[in-house]
């Protein structure tokens, strides 16, 4: 029975949370460039975002997650490029991936006018994506807390498993108004062993379904703008989950904006330029359900920034899916 319990455990760490295997944000347009590759050189030359997730803050050894991702555009040659780092740790267990991506960008009903690839001169825009991971998985065997120190151990020392995987995207965007994004991480599907004294166990990696549909509506000469955003994710055997929100802009220095999140969760954000030359988002996550007071919250900061092709840095709000 022991056993049997820490096995569980071991597994349910390994997994995040609602048993969903990739890395989840709240920051959806911000960090949307990690679980689709096909974004890769679609906002601009160059793009930077590094984020900072830490979940469940009144839990010991509660998750957290650091992004570092860049991204940009090579000139006339209709590609993307991109290469992004996560740190990922729940207690005992843990993972740090590096991943490279590329992206294909065809400009759709281009004239005759407009020279080969250039983002903002054609007003459909389809990328299709790829990206190669490779993955350290670990399992620090010393965190693991028994109630009887006679049990047996999944594993007597620190164990570090390294896998290769790869994921898909396509993204599809119309001028300011509309994008679509659709991708499947962790194509591969392989298998994570951990040996133990007593046997092994067994980690299958899942493939996931990932949708992210939004868009843009301004006025007031774009001064002012309502963002809306919707999300999909699933991956078998675990509850499908969704995200659906709105998101005000003003001025394009600042936004507020709050999203609905299935299994009862509330993200409140905003954000602001910091000298024009950055832009800091921050999200919180409020749990309706009423053991919130024992896990605690859920924080989310991401830095971010985006220089144009003629060197100067961009301005604007949201900048992981600004058009």
């Amino acid at each position: 029975m022991k056993r049997g319990i820490l096995l569980l455990f071991v597994f349910c760490c390994l997994l995040s949370v609602h048993a969903q295997q990739v890395e989840e944000f709240s920051l959806l347009r911000e960090n949307a460039f990690v679980l689709n590759p096909a974004l890769a050189g679609t906002q601009g030359w160059i793009h930077g975002t590094t984020t900072f997730r830490k979940q469940f803050t009144n839990v010991e050894q509660s998750p957290y997650t650091v992004l570092l991702a860049m991204d940009g555009e090579i000139k006339d040659k209709r590609l993307g490029i991109g290469a992004y780092i996560i740190h990922d740790v729940t207690g005992p267990t843990g993972k740090t991936s590096g991943t490279v991506s590329i992206a294909y960008n065809i400009p759709l009903y281009k004239s005759k006018y407009t020279p080969r690839f250039s983002n903002g001169r054609s007003n459909h825009i389809l990328s299709i994506g790829a990206s190669i991971s490779v993955v350290q998985y670990r399992l620090e065997a010393n965190k693991l807390l028994l109630d009887n120190p006679g049990d047996p151990r999944l594993y007597t020392s620190t164990g570090a498993k390294i896998f290769p995987d790869a994921s898909f995207g396509i993204y599809y965007k119309y001028k300011n108004v509309f994008y679509v994004g659709v991708s499947v991480p962790q194509i591969m599907g392989l298998n994570i062993n951990y040996r133990g004294n007593d046997g092994t166990a067994m980690i299958k990696k899942m493939q996931h379904l990932n949708i992210l549909v939004g868009g843009k509506i301004e006025w007031a000469r774009g001064n002012f703008s309502i963002d809306p955003v919707a999300s999909f994710r699933w991956v078998k055997g675990a509850p499908p989950q969704g995200d659906v929100g709105l998101r005000f802009n003003m001025y394009k220095a600042f936004f507020l904006g709050a999203n609905y999140r299935s299994l009862n969760y509330a993200v409140f954000e905003g954000g602001f330029a910091v000298k024009d030359l950055f832009f800091l988002s921050y999200a919180y996550d409020f749990n309706f359900a009423k053991y919130r007071r024992d896990i605690g919250s859920t924080h989310e900061v991401t830095l971010s920034f985006k220089i144009n092709k003629t060197g100067k840095v961009w301005r604007g709000v949201g900048p992981a899916l600004r058009f």
